[in-house]
């Protein structure tokens, strides 16, 4: 079982803002939950790229104070 699609297509080309635009767009929650969402959309294997993209942009988000900085 895994996600046999991009949870969003051209994933790999976004910076970290696009990304975050892109979460929200799909999900229509706050940058951190949106984001959250993709990684759990994604395969779920740490050796998949796309799982750990979501998961690192979640992560640098989670260590804001703030989301000021997209």
């Amino acid at each position: 079982m895994g996600n046999y699609g991009s949870v969003v297509d051209g994933w790999q080309g976004l910076t970290n803002d696009e990304a975050i635009e892109a979460a929200t767009e799909k999900h229509g929650k706050d940058f951190a939950t949106s984001v959250s969402y993709c990684a759990f959309e994604a395969s779920g294997n740490p050796d998949d790229p796309e799982y750990r993209f979501w998961v690192d942009l979640f992560l640098k988000l989670s260590k804001k104070d703030h989301v000021g900085w997209v």
